[in-house]
């Protein structure tokens, strides 16, 4: 008979990849080590986990789980986006020492998905200062799960690269019991984080609180040159859950954030990050033969970011004066989820949700004289989802899956904005002023796996999964730039992506590895272009204003002006993820990643712009219940496919990049089954390099010019976790 997906959940699906990463340690090597390995270690011996991640390894077609509260190396910030770059395939674009976007197969800002306990999160600043993964703190969540390609559609729309879940796992215990996490990290730049993360648990309720925090002073690059990158931040949050039994579970949270960060690529740092969310969410399974299980959620978010040139850094000769930004935004969505079993064989996930936000900025160009927090904040957008979708597994035979999902988006943008700011303090009556975007997309999926044993202590299995994805223009590219005829881009075309993807995963006793390749069509690509010639004054202009006041249409002036610009082309990327682990020896292991993604923009017969390069990484691993030590080579490729001007909403192509490689170390020791100690040196030759997607290097005073924003030097770190 068919093995019943009834049984096929989220959260049984976790369990077996945690089981899957912890470490095989053969009895042989736990005697040889019991002179040194306290009793109650070798009695859980095995189930510990690696000491030191470096790299995440596909269990599952397209998915992957990691555990956040573990050490990584390269050591991460106390952010989402730093988290996802020791994942294969991910990338971060580095402004400072915080807030990095995360690229997916080099495709990022709304192309990828990121949600936090169901919510999704989103930024409010317009230059990507606060990306949504500056206010994640990730070591105070249970797991991360990356879902690569459009290859779902239950959360949410326009997830043309992928989806990643940041989570706090819902358990129930059979008894009353203490969880306790802490940690204590200290490492070069005077970075300094800590977390304390405490939860009580019973089978009626549960309350968990946790309290993070993380500083770091302006780091060096392997020249010596010291790096505009200084940060501050810290996080709490509290949730309680009621669980009068096994399959009803009621949960409320809240999560309260702020900081600062200093910016090497621009004239303006982060002098607030301040964010505040509310959720709610319930569920109830095990209902009957058909509604297995119902499950609803809601949340409401407000972001209030501040930047400012002077409070971080020295005031410059140019503006001369302080000037402040403050940028805010409202989000509250909800969702409605069923699951129905009508077979043994069968389970369809179908339900809505929705997402409304709002934004708004005001901006002081002299502090001195008029202190921002005077001025009325001005509403510039709002946008409104309501999306329906159908997610359906169908276990075809014992070794046979079909996976497939539809959804339908109504979209509705509302464009606020009276007038629209242009380049050297000018501003120009908006041609779409109250005018309100309307349309409605579609995504869905197909995929095929199979899988079979090839023998007692080995399987493989092969995919093939074929989606599509319609993605409406977000914020950044319909209201931070213009458009090619028009100072308003209200009128973009959405994004429409086809992709493939295929891959093979095998896992035996001694050696796994995993191989997935996505090749994808992407009609009416939203490339982002620089230096874009316009004529300065259209015909349908009614005013410009400079400084604020009015210049009549007659007024001498350049009849061409260069500006930044969204429009639509037709392109194309491809790539490929490789890792693979082998077991040398009894406490020897090897693995080995190799990432790669090109595209083309056929419009203009050039490269896709903004493309990380070739990337391998080659580790060497020694463990033993209480001691581990691992080394890292990390071979970057030169990158000169480029297209200069063009790129995204994160950055744009400047010029080529030369390979690099960077090796580090590290090594840990676990004295007994509550503690754990690390240590470790990232890019122990002091290499000066940059990653490709990085943003160039701004002039700020008292920090050297630099092309891009270097990668730290040498670094050298040092971390305790205790948990009961």
């Amino acid at each position: 008979m068919p093995r019943s997906t009834k049984d096929t959940t989220k959260e049984e699906i976790a369990n077996t990849l945690k089981g899957k990463a912890r470490l095989r340690i053969p009895l042989s090597l736990i005697m040889l080590a019991g002179w040194a390995c306290p009793a109650s270690l070798l009695a859980n011996a095995d189930e510990m986990e690696e000491m030191v991640v470096t790299g995440v390894r596909t269990e599952l077609p397209l998915n992957l789980v990691t555990d956040p509260k573990l050490p990584r190396q390269p050591l991460p910030a106390n952010d989402g986006a730093d988290y996802l770059k020791t994942i294969p395939g991910f990338s971060v674009v580095r402004k400072g020492g915080t807030s990095g976007d995360p690229l997916l197969r080099g495709m990022g800002g709304s192309r990828l998905g990121l949600l936090l306990d169901g919510e999704s999160i989103v930024g409010s600043g317009s230059g990507r200062m606060d990306p949504p993964t500056a206010y994640l703190f990730p070591e105070s969540l249970d797991e991360i799960e990356v879902i690569k390609g459009p290859q779902t559609v239950l959360y949410g729309p326009g997830n043309s690269t992928g989806v990643v879940l940041f989570k706090q796992l819902r358990e129930r215990p059979t008894e009353s019991t203490w969880d306790m996490h802490a940690s204590l990290l200290g490492g070069s730049a005077e970075r300094t984080d800590g977390l304390f993360d405490i939860a009580y648990k019973s089978p009626v309720f549960s309350l968990r609180s946790s309290a993070a925090s993380a500083t770091a002073n302006d780091y060096k690059d392997g020249d010596g040159n010291h790096i505009h990158s200084q940060y501050t931040r810290w996080n709490g949050k509290a949730s309680l859950a009621w669980t009068p039994d096994s399959n009803t579970h009621l949960e409320l949270g809240s999560t309260f954030s702020d900081g600062e960060a200093a910016f090497a690529d621009r004239g303006l740092d982060g002098t607030k990050f301040a964010r505040e969310s509310y959720r709610a969410s319930y569920f109830r399974r095990s209902l009957g033969d058909l509604l297995n299980t119902i499950e609803l959620q809601g949340y409401f978010t407000y972001i209030d970011h501040v930047m400012d040139n002077n409070s971080l850094r020295a005031l410059s000769a140019m503006p001369g004066r302080p000037i402040a930004m403050n940028l805010d935004s409202e989000t509250y969505g909800a969702k409605l989820s069923l699951l129905f079993t009508p077979l043994d064989t069968v389970e369809l996930t179908t339900g809505l949700d929705t997402r409304n936000s709002r934004h708004s900025s005001r901006m002081s160009m002299n502090q001195n004289q008029v202190d921002y927090r005077r001025l009325p904040r001005k509403e510039d957008a709002e946008f409104s989802q309501v999306g329906i979708f159908s997610e359906a597994r169908w276990q075809w035979s014992s070794d046979q899956r079909w996976i497939a999902g539809a959804r339908l988006d109504d979209w509705k943008v509302r464009d606020l904005r009276k007038a629209i700011s242009l380049a050297g303090m000018s501003s120009v009556d908006n041609p779409t002023a109250g005018v309100t975007r309307k349309e409605l997309l579609h995504s869905g999926f197909l995929r095929y796996e199979h899988s079979w044993q090839n023998a007692p202590a080995s399987s493989t299995t092969v995919f093939a999964g074929l989606g599509y994805s319609e993605r409406s223009p977000d914020y950044w590219e319909i209201f931070v730039r213009e458009a090619e005829d028009s100072f308003s881009a209200l009128d973009i075309n959405a994004e429409k992506t086809t992709q493939l993807d295929v891959g093979v995963i095998y896992d035996g006793e001694n050696a796994s590895a995993s191989l997935s390749i996505f090749a994808n069509d992407i009609r009416d690509y939203l490339i982002v272009q620089t230096g874009y010639r316009k004529p300065a004054i259209p015909s349908d202009s009614h005013s410009m204003s400079s400084m604020g006041e009015s210049v009549p249409m007659g007024a001498p002036m350049d009849t061409t002006r260069t500006t930044m610009v969204v429009r639509n082309i037709q392109a194309r990327s491809w790539g490929l993820e490789l890792d693979a682990s082998y077991q040398l020896a009894d406490s020897w292991r090897t693995i080995f990643t190799l990432t790669s993604v090109r595209g083309a923009n056929d419009s203009d017969n050039t490269t896709l712009a903004q493309l990380p390069p070739l990337e391998a990484r080659l580790g060497l691993y020694y463990e033993i219940p209480q001691w581990s030590a691992g080394l890292l080579w990390r071979a970057i490729a030169s990158q000169d496919r480029v297209d200069i001007g063009k790129g995204t909403i994160i950055g744009q192509d400047f010029g080529p990049t030369d390979s690099a490689d960077v090796v580090s170390i590290n090594a840990g020791w676990r004295p007994n089954t509550n503690l754990l100690l690390t240590a470790g040196i990232d890019n122990l030759l002091n290499k000066s390099y940059a990653e490709h997607v990085s943003r160039a290097g701004a002039g700020i005073a008292n920090f050297p010019q630099l092309t891009r924003v270097n990668e730290p030097g040498r670094t050298l770190w040092l971390k305790g976790i205790y948990r009961l």
